[in-house]
């Protein structure tokens, strides 16, 4: 019986196979957007905890958690209350966000912001640094080892900061 990961990895990758759109084009708008803020960096100069806090607004799991959330006061709300970054949902299908919710919350506050989707082409990279994200959600249990490096050099390339979002030793070695 399929999970809900393949599920909605099998989603994103027919996604990803019927997208037409010219990589290079992507590539040349993603390095024309302003600098990232430094997700990477913001969670390094954190004194003691520093939390992601996530805008969700439902998830297969557990249905609807707050469908009709407003991204830019629940990220203001969140980074009034010490969160060092945001986590934006971006997959309209399974967890009913958008791209406008990562761009609205990002907008809201002065934290960066990942953009949490499964990420599973170069085209996923791009649209992640297009729609305003600094930092990139890639996970080792949907990805083969040469994807898994293909989109971090990619994301690195145009300015993303990489999250590897890992569950045991063994994808940790290989995310290492």
């Amino acid at each position: 019986m399929a999970t809900y990961l393949d599920r909605i990895l099998a989603d994103h990758r027919a996604t990803a196979a019927a997208d037409r759109r010219s990589l290079e084009a992507l590539l040349d708008a993603a390095r024309s957007m302003p600098p990232a803020r430094g997700f990477e960096r913001s969670l390094a100069a954190a004194d003691g905890l520093a939390v992601i806090a996530e805008v969700k607004r439902a998830s297969p799991s557990k249905g609807d958690l707050h469908r009709d959330l407003d991204p830019a006061s629940v990220a203001a709300a969140y980074a009034a209350g010490g969160a060092t970054c945001l986590s934006v949902l971006t997959d309209r299908a399974w967890f009913a966000g958008s791209p406008e919710d990562l761009q609205a919350a990002r907008a809201a506050v002065s934290v960066p912001v990942l953009r949490k989707d499964f990420t599973v082409a170069g085209a996923d990279v791009c649209d992640a640094r297009t729609m305003g994200a600094d930092c990139v959600l890639l996970i080792a249990a949907a990805l083969d080892d040469a994807e898994l490096a293909d989109l971090h050099a990619l994301a690195l390339e145009i300015g993303l900061d990489v999250l590897v979002e890992i569950h045991d030793e063994p994808e940790l070695e290989r995310a290492l």
